[in-house]
């Protein structure tokens, strides 16, 4: 419940927003479960971009995890890479398109 808590301050708060983000969403399951996350982008270089964050989620456990981002942004699709360490090392792969 304190991890919910802070993720949700962080989102409500400024700091998320200089250069970085914050969101909520929750994933309708079954399971259904949420999922809150705040990223501070630490370099950039015309569209690749570095960010640290931190993820709460409650499905399968409930956890916060710290990762690392690498994302390429272009102006029609965009594409990230991210990698974490919770109870265990994770990775996600996310693609997507802009319109």
């Amino acid at each position: 419940m304190r991890a919910l808590a802070l993720a949700l301050a962080l989102t409500l708060s400024g700091l998320a927003y200089a250069s970085g983000r914050a969101a909520c969403r929750v994933v309708q399951g079954p399971p259904t479960w949420g999922v809150c996350y705040v990223e501070q982008v630490v370099w950039r270089e015309g569209p690749l971009e570095l960010a640290g964050g931190l993820e709460w989620r409650t499905w399968p456990e409930a956890e916060v995890v710290a990762y690392t981002l690498l994302g390429l942004y272009l102006p029609s699709w965009w594409a990230t890479l991210e990698v974490g360490r919770g109870s265990g090392w994770r990775w996600a792969v996310g693609v997507g398109i802009r319109w």
